[in-house]
């Protein structure tokens, strides 16, 4: 993970969570997690020590944790003329892999280098099908993918990029597993115009297409393997921690917040500027985003009777309802990143990606979606699972 250069931290994790009250007990099982060095630890080795956390800890508790993920993958770096963010820094990530880095070259990708200055959406394929993406670079909204050295090196050194090389990698695997300490991104970004101003507070980075607007951070990040990985299509045992950042004054965020997103523990104003101190980016204006929840499963603990929402208005408007485009007025929202990511599979028999879907809840080897062609694709009759990877499935040539 990179530094902030030259800043020295003298505001310990230690006495952050105690801020954010967890108790003293929590605070001494959860230590390898929360200690002082927090930031400076690798990415596996930051989602070894957490793991327990993640997987055992309550709603606050995971909810401290996806901050201290914010914070990592946050860190400032300098940007390459000054004038991306108006501040002279930009965060980490934007100087991370995008998909359009991972799957349509294969010049290797140059870590340490200076951010993007280009906007390099991920024109995925069921934005495309469903007429939801313009493929002119740029368009107006945009997502970007973006992934740490980890997640990188595995799909660049398993042959996962291509849709050759992910028929080879099934004739001597029969699932993919990515490494603990993987680290997957989603952007997303609104053009600036006249008639599409910033919000007040909204961070905002100029390319060179144009300005844009942040709305929001997904955050995946794999945190132990499954004791059978190819049970991921319906296995409760975690694997993977989800959150999903959004800018506080997105139309409707609130409401959906407050009443479909299931699984939050909101923290207060203080603790999240601790956290954020203890990161060294206090001052940049990260407050004005905030996790709308976190999840690790498919369903409330486990039991496969209540299925965890969650989502981010912008990213996934498609499972709100009763108009994908008024998120304020939604009665109902269908997200869960842990359920639609599990049905990312491939079909060695039949050489198909499954359809992208937008189920919820625990799934069964019945579950079943209508592809492109027509064809009703069952889960169970012979997929493989790509370990919670979309991307290997929207992106391989």
């Amino acid at each position: 993970m990179h530094l902030l250069s030259g800043l020295r931290l003298s505001i310990t994790l230690v006495a952050v969570l105690s801020l954010t009250l967890l108790s003293s007990a929590a605070q001494g099982a959860y230590e390898n997690c929360t200690a002082d060095g927090w930031l400076e630890k690798s990415d596996q080795a930051f989602a070894a020590d957490c793991a327990d956390m993640a997987f055992n800890g309550d709603l606050e508790q995971r909810q401290t944790l996806a901050w201290m993920f914010f914070t990592r993958v946050n860190q400032l770096i300098d940007d390459a003329d000054g004038g991306m963010s108006g501040k002279g820094k930009v965060p980490v990530w934007m100087a991370w892999p995008t998909d359009p880095d991972t799957f349509d070259t294969a010049k290797p990708f140059k870590f340490g280098a200076e951010p993007r200055a280009k906007m390099k959406p991920s024109a995925e394929k069921k934005d495309i099908d469903a007429g939801r993406i313009a493929t002119a670079d740029p368009d107006g909204a945009n997502e970007e993918v973006t992934r740490n050295k980890t997640s990188y090196d595995y799909l660049i050194s398993s042959g996962l990029t291509t849709k050759l090389d992910v028929a080879a990698f099934f004739k001597e695997n029969d699932y993919v597993d990515m490494p603990v300490g993987s680290v997957e991104l989603k952007a997303s970004w609104l053009q600036v115009t006249d008639g599409s101003p910033v919000p007040d507070g909204a961070l905002t980075f100029k390319f060179d297409s144009g300005e844009y607007w942040w709305r929001g951070l997904h955050i995946m990040v794999k945190m132990q393997p499954l004791s059978d990985p190819g049970d991921a299509f319906y296995s409760e045992d975690p694997s993977w921690f989800w959150t999903t950042f959004e800018f506080n004054d997105n139309t409707g965020v609130a409401h959906v917040r407050d009443n479909l997103i299931t699984q939050r523990a909101p923290l207060s104003e203080k603790q999240i500027v601790d956290i954020l101190t203890a990161g060294g980016i206090a001052d940049f204006g990260f407050e004005a985003y905030a996790p709308n929840g976190t999840q690790i499963r498919f369903t409330e603990n486990g039991t496969g009777a209540t299925p965890v929402i969650l989502g981010h208005t912008n990213m996934e408007d498609f499972a709100g309802s009763p108009n994908t485009a008024q998120p304020r007025y939604w009665n109902r929202f269908e997200a869960s990143c842990h359920s639609c990511h599990a049905t990312a599979s491939y079909n060695p028999d039949t050489a198909t990606f499954f359809p992208f879907s937008v189920p919820t809840g625990a799934l069964h080897p019945g579950y079943n979606m209508t592809d492109s062609a027509g064809v009703v694709r069952y889960l169970g009759q012979g997929y493989k699972s790509l370990d919670f990877m979309w991307p290997i499935a929207f992106q391989a040539r």
